[in-house]
């Protein structure tokens, strides 16, 4: 499968850019949060013993790990709306065989 140059402008091909460095981004955060959080006492010893990860306590690991998963959810909405027509693409070529 070839794709021509000039097929979409350059803004839109920005945008896409711009999209996938977020998805990248809050891919990691959500990554991390969810690792710290993972590995965080149960209940309240977190907040007692003065846990942190990364020096993040863990009551705001949650906020920012509930934050990102709901950005990177719908940044992945826009990212198959924009993309849709290569996501069909290759599913028809999966599905050729």
């Amino acid at each position: 499968m070839e794709i021509k140059e000039n097929c979409f402008p350059k803004k839109f091909a920005a945008v896409k850019g711009v999209i996938s460095l977020l998805l990248l981004v809050t891919f990691i955060v959500v990554f991390l949060t969810g690792l710290g959080l993972a590995l965080a006492p149960r209940g309240r010893i977190a907040i007692e013993t003065g846990w942190t990860f990364l020096g993040i306590p863990k009551f705001k690991l949650v906020r920012l790990h509930d934050v990102s998963g709901f950005l990177m959810s719908g940044l992945i909405v826009v990212h198959l709306l924009l993309n849709h027509k290569l996501l069909i693409m290759e599913l028809k070529a999966l599905f050729k065989k």
